[in-house]
């Protein structure tokens, strides 16, 4: 114990002479105190210049799937069974509206909630709502009429604008050129042809990931399960033993039976038919709504689509432009030189063997076609070659060439109309020449003014031109110009002229025998089965009431 508390005692004695060692005078602290405290903050400094990285865990790729299959599988096999009860054999009914509402309801909520869109709040305002009225209306325009043509352009401009609303709902597109819109819109819909089946890898990644959740309970279930499906292969047999003893026993019950196995027999492949055939329509509208939604939520591929829509400047030389389109200007002045002196003004010898009429007919389908190519020719120009005042010059000579090109393509139309009467087709071309006036003064503008939103006006332009083009009913007015004109109702006993041509015909005598009255009768059919509201139409049926009103019997032979 004595030498433990000497040795203590040493070792006491030693730490307190290495303090009294170690120990700083307080006139030596204050000198190196100012020292010290600068080169702390230095430090600090030259920490804070340090880049600071940001890091986003990504979350696997089978997570990703699993959450937009939660997302949207429901909606959109509610989707489609909506889209299947609205359009299944029912090319013009009422419920047309209905289902653009609820298309444009469905794409709009879903994209929202994903949270992925990158549109900036400019494209909610005029853009969302025109073309959300344009749809509606272009769908209510479908059960107004009865003209195949009508309905096939008003399907296909419906389509058009739910890529293009699609596009505004998730891309800022505000300062996109033209090309840039039509580049976007092939992706969209090339995309969502690509993105078909993500629904099936989706669908797969949320049962691995359910499975391995519920493990526990897996097993549970599929005791179950395993169960039941036992029980009703072991129901067969005592099913139908007990079924023919009951049979045999009773007459009524045995009657009974038959009779229900007989109609169920009856039906079956009627039943199967429909069945296979909305079953088919229902997975395909899944397979490809779901593929855009798809398609249109994928972060990568929206900013893959913004960068490829940023607006570049063009970067070929101007002079290439100004040769080729100064030789293509001079050639297009010497034509509409011809057509003011010879088409117009008729003071040019005509070529031997025409006269002035057949002269006048002829070619105005290819100046059309003329047309759209110096549309094209125009905008292709500006977009991937520099610009200067000349080449300005040059294409507002060949801009102010189309518009002799569209009018002697008009006068030689109305010359053919004079001489042939009216039809669909030569209405149509008379509408397509003043869109193509209208969009030419816009291509005009575009040409001064290169941040103008151009693909905005012509979508808009067409989209009016066309609703109100089938809004008018052109048949009711090809038929009344050509009933006008005499010893020309024989026509239209042969003519497959639609049910808004009716007004007029029931002004014909004898318009019971026209072909147009089977339309008529294959209407009144379905006023009978159970798709009496799905099939309603406004044309078809002011036409089966003015016929019924005429004492006209509908399927009177059958």
């Amino acid at each position: 114990m004595d030498n433990l508390k000497s040795i203590e005692l040493q070792n006491s004695q030693q730490t307190q002479n290495t303090q009294s060692q170690t120990q700083v005078p307080p006139q030596i602290q204050a000198q190196e105190q100012p020292q010290l405290q600068p080169q702390a903050q230095n430090t600090q400094s030259h920490i804070q210049a340090l880049p600071q990285f940001s890091y986003t865990v990504q979350k696997p790729e089978k997570t990703v799937k699993a959450a937009r299959f939660k997302a949207f599988a429901f909606p959109t096999v509610l989707y489609a069974l909506f889209y299947t009860f609205c359009l299944y054999h029912n090319a013009s009914g009422i419920t047309y509206p209905f289902f653009a509402g609820g298309t444009l309801w469905f794409f709009s909520r879903c994209i929202r909630e994903s949270k992925s869109s990158s549109a900036a709040a400019v494209n909610a305002t005029f853009n969302k709502y025109f073309l959300a009225a344009s749809i509606q209306v272009a769908g209510a325009l479908n059960c107004c009429t009865d003209s195949g043509v009508l309905l096939f352009f008003n399907k296909a401009l419906m389509y058009a604008l739910l890529i293009i609303s699609l596009l505004e709902m998730s891309h800022d597109t505000h300062n996109w050129s033209i090309t840039a819109n039509v580049r976007a819109i092939f992706a969209v819909i090339f995309g969502a042809i690509g993105k078909c089946f993500d629904s099936v890898s989706d669908t797969c990644a949320a049962i691995s990931l359910f499975r391995v959740k519920d493990k526990p309970r897996s097993k549970e279930h599929r005791r179950i399960i395993i169960s039941i499906i036992i029980g009703i292969i072991i129901s067969i047999p005592i099913s139908f033993f007990v079924l023919l003893l009951l049979g045999d026993a009773d007459a009524i019950f045995w009657k009974l039976l038959s009779d229900i196995v007989s109609r169920t027999f009856e039906l079956s492949f009627e039943i199967n038919k429909t069945a296979v055939k909305v079953t088919a329509r229902i997975v395909i509208t899944f397979v490809i709504s779901y593929g855009m939604l798809s398609f249109c939520t994928d972060s990568g591929r929206i900013k893959a689509i913004n960068e490829n829509a940023a607006r570049q400047k063009p970067h070929f030389d101007e002079y290439i432009a100004i040769t080729f389109t100064a030789i293509v200007a001079v050639i297009y002045l010497v034509f509409s030189f011809t057509q003011i002196f010879g088409l117009f003004l008729g003071k040019m010898a005509l070529p031997e063997g025409f006269t002035y009429s057949s002269y006048a007919r002829k070619g105005f389908f290819d100046l059309v076609i003329l047309c759209v190519f110096n549309i094209v020719l125009v905008l292709c120009t500006t977009a991937y070659f520099k610009t200067n005042k000349i080449l300005r010059s040059i294409l507002t000579v060949i801009c102010m060439c189309t518009y002799i090109m569209a009018a002697s393509s008009a006068f030689r139309m109305f010359m053919y109309i004079k001489e042939y009467n009216l039809t669909f087709l030569r209405l149509l071309v008379l509408w397509g020449l003043l869109m193509t006036a209208v969009i030419m003064a816009e291509v005009i503008t575009y040409v001064y003014r290169a941040k103008l939103r151009l693909f905005k006006y012509i979508t808009m332009t067409l989209t009016i031109g066309w609703l109100a083009f089938s809004a008018l009913h052109p048949d009711y007015w090809i038929m009344r110009y050509n009933v006008s004109k005499a010893d020309y109702t024989l026509f239209y006993h042969y003519s497959g002229m639609s049910l808004d041509a009716f007004p007029v015909a029931e002004n014909i005598d004898n318009f019971n025998e026209m072909r147009i009255m089977r339309r008529v009768d294959k209407y009144a059919d379905t006023k009978k089965g159970i798709d009496v509201f799905r099939k309603f139409n406004f044309s078809k049926e002011y036409a089966l009431y003015k016929a019924k009103s005429a004492d006209y019997e509908p399927n009177k032979d059958n």
